[in-house]
């Protein structure tokens, strides 16, 4: 590792080692606040003065073909490449050439197709059903997956945490997918061309609290602290609509083992922890609400914002 927090980076030395064909892992500062607050990320290519990255985060907008550029998303240090870059981890091998693949038998599709769909993106195809088995490769939300195995087995494991089912995706390759990270179902998208209406997304209740992380933060599918329920990481950054009415939401800021539903800057739903939110007007305190005699909602938080300016 080579620290260039008081200096500028190395790029010219950063190219070469990405030229010829090295990791470079690079140090880079994700939010604002005085200080860096390291994050690491992996450089997948150059991109005319810009790196094109891997980043372990997941923000609103990331999905497969979208490249994410290094001074683009990491900016708090006068978006350069030589200052934001605040340390390098080199990576030197007599070898580059990868691991071989296990040699596998390819099993017969059965004559009753039994047909499933990735739930999540990143889905990975695995040689063995274990989290540490060979990773052929990792598929997008919506693939088509066909089971190898009986009908009744299979649809016993969905949702399941821990079991794994043998599929067949489109390209014909064979593996195992983590069976709690597929449905029955495919997700309908808004570009969907059929002629079934989409499900509408929760409404936005009326005065909306608009939150920010006071750090960064676990956006979550459920309010469970679980490796399974992590969605992204959320920046300091990123504004966070509440989609629980004020009254109940209001409670709920700053106090520890309560948990909000929220709508992310991408427009999907989950959950953040209520301990690690404040509002968009920076106030952390519990506010008080008052109801008046028609049963509509006042607050005393100056920051809520009405459900017009949210959408």
């Amino acid at each position: 590792m080579q620290p260039c927090e008081t200096s500028p980076a190395p790029i010219s030395v950063i190219d070469a080692a990405v030229a010829a064909g090295k990791p470079v892992i690079l140090q880079v500062d994700w939010n604002k606040q005085v200080g860096i607050q390291t994050h690491f990320v992996l450089i997948k290519e150059k991109k005319a003065d810009d790196y094109s990255l891997y980043d372990p985060y997941k923000y609103g907008g990331d999905g497969p073909g979208v490249d994410v550029l290094l001074t683009k998303r990491y900016k708090y240090n006068g978006a350069k490449l030589a200052s934001e870059i605040s340390a390098v981890l080199w990576f030197d091998s007599y070898s580059l050439v990868a691991p071989e693949p296990p040699k596998v038998t390819k099993v017969p599709v059965p004559a009753e197709k039994f047909i499933i769909y990735a739930s999540e993106d990143d889905l990975s195809l695995r040689a063995e059903p274990s989290v540490s088995g060979y990773l052929w490769k990792r598929m997008i939300n919506g693939t088509e997956l066909i089971c190898l195995e009986p009908k009744a087995q299979a649809k016993s494991k969905i949702g399941v945490q821990g079991q794994w089912i043998q599929i067949q995706d489109p390209k014909g390759d064979q593996g195992y997918v983590a069976a709690w990270y597929v449905s029955e179902q495919k997700k309908k998208t808004a570009s969907s061309s059929t002629s079934t209406p989409v499900s509408a997304p929760a409404p936005v209740p009326a005065g909306a609290l608009a939150l920010y992380p006071t750090e960064e933060l676990s956006f979550r599918s459920q309010p469970v602290i679980s490796p399974e329920t992590l969605i992204r990481r959320v920046p300091v950054s990123e504004q966070l609509i509440s989609l629980e009415p004020a009254n109940q939401a209001i409670a709920k800021v700053g106090v520890q083992n309560q948990w909000i539903k929220v709508r992310d800057a991408a427009k999907k739903e989950g959950y953040v922890a209520a301990w690690y939110v404040k509002y968009a007007g920076g106030s952390t305190a519990t506010t008080s609400v008052a109801t008046s005699a028609t049963g509509k909602v006042k607050t005393t938080v100056e920051m809520v914002s009405c459900e017009t300016s949210l959408l």
